[in-house]
């Protein structure tokens, strides 16, 4: 029976199955493997998709979400072409963290918040929905929930991205 309470809670904190992100390719695998689709991420590379930029290397861009979960939550995604993190090579793992971290610090330093949220999904069961490797960077406020958005929303006002993404990229180091 213990056990059985055990697996409910697990199960009950486990992520919702997540809808696909628009402008992905159709019948794409959404699980840990399959082959890389385009996908949003990949149109933004492309320059297909316009993106407020924060950061941007080599290896990694960083833009602002245009669903953001609070003001400032940024993405970082490599500029290969990797699905999840199953798929993206170590090299550039580690460097893609490295820029995280400082994207993290130059949050903390332009906006004050309480806390920063950083996490990655891999796999439609894990609440990925746009099948490119990404990370998202969430500054937190104390007594400050997140936003509950849904691809359904419009999109956050571009003028204000851009004005939180000079913020933020200004307080790089």
């Amino acid at each position: 029976m213990r056990a059985l309470l055990l697996l409910s809670a697990l199960l009950a904190t486990a992520p919702a199955v997540a809808e696909v992100a628009p402008g992905s390719a159709k019948n794409i695998a959404t699980g840990l493997t399959g082959a890389y689709a385009d996908n949003p991420f990949a149109k933004i590379l492309a320059g297909k998709l316009p993106a407020t930029k924060v950061y941007e290397d080599r290896t990694v861009l960083a833009f602002m979400n245009i669903h953001p979960l609070s003001t400032g939550d940024l993405l970082v995604i490599p500029k290969g072409h990797y699905r999840n993190l199953i798929d993206i090579p170590t090299p550039v793992l580690d460097h893609l963290m490295h820029v995280t971290q400082r994207l993290a610090k130059a949050q903390m330093r332009a906006l004050r918040p309480d806390g920063i949220f950083i996490r990655q999904n891999s796999g439609e069961a894990a609440g990925q929905t746009v099948f490119h490797f990404h990370m998202h960077v969430t500054p937190q406020w104390t007594n400050v929930p997140l936003a509950k958005t849904s691809y359904g929303q419009k999109p956050e006002d571009p003028h204000k991205l851009a004005a939180i993404a000079a913020r933020i990229h200004a307080a790089m180091r």
